[in-house]
């Protein structure tokens, strides 16, 4: 995994946190969009995540 995945998966769920924690009754429609897409993209990084996991765990 690289640095670049590395950061952009932790500034997706950094975001994706922050809309759930803070946006309670100042709900907005466009965070429902936002999640969606947040949601999609961490889904193709976390394939990448668990390759890293399997990789170390045969190598251990």
């Amino acid at each position: 995994m690289t640095d670049k995945e590395i950061c952009r998966y932790l500034e997706l769920v950094d975001r994706r946190l922050f809309i759930l924690v803070h946006s309670g009754i100042n709900w907005k429609p466009e965070y429902a969009e936002e999640l969606e897409a947040i949601d999609r993209e961490l889904e193709e990084l976390k394939k990448v995540v668990d390759s890293e996991h399997e990789k170390r765990r045969r190598a251990a």
